[in-house]
């Protein structure tokens, strides 16, 4: 993963490090264990375990450059997809990456056909990838 963060500051003309992820997931254990990813491979990165603890990120003036969305939220509150769907309206371009462990992919692009959906469990490999595409970083 640091071969990641060095070929995206010599490649993009932007280092990983100054690539600002938010994490929306509220396993937190999840949450945790993607966090540690990311910074691993020289992101910042943001957590947040709903959309309440998302939304001033969202709206705030910090750059983010990629939301990666847990799809399946606890009842009663926004799924991932609404959040995702929110957070585009107010930071157009804001790129997206949403991740299920029981969610079909179909079911995903009806509702967002550019969406990507990395399904649980995954690698870090299989993070990265998502996100190097989303990013424009391939």
């Amino acid at each position: 993963m640091l071969d990641y963060a060095k070929r995206a500051a010599a490649g993009s003309g932007t280092s990983a490090m100054t690539r600002h992820i938010l994490v929306v997931e509220d396993d937190e254990a999840y949450s945790r264990l993607v966090r540690k990813m990311l910074e691993a491979a020289g992101f910042r990165v943001t957590t947040a375990g709903n959309f309440v603890a998302a939304l001033p990120v969202i709206e705030g003036t910090d750059q983010v450059d990629l939301l990666l969305a847990d799809i399946n939220m606890p009842s009663g509150t926004p799924h991932g997809l609404s959040i995702g769907l929110m957070a585009e309206s107010k930071r157009h371009g804001l790129k997206i990456v949403y991740m299920s462990g029981s969610i079909d992919p179909a079911q995903i692009a009806r509702f967002a056909p550019s969406a990507k959906l990395l399904q649980k469990p995954f690698t870090s490999q299989e993070m990265m990838q998502a996100i190097k595409a989303t990013l424009g970083e391939e």
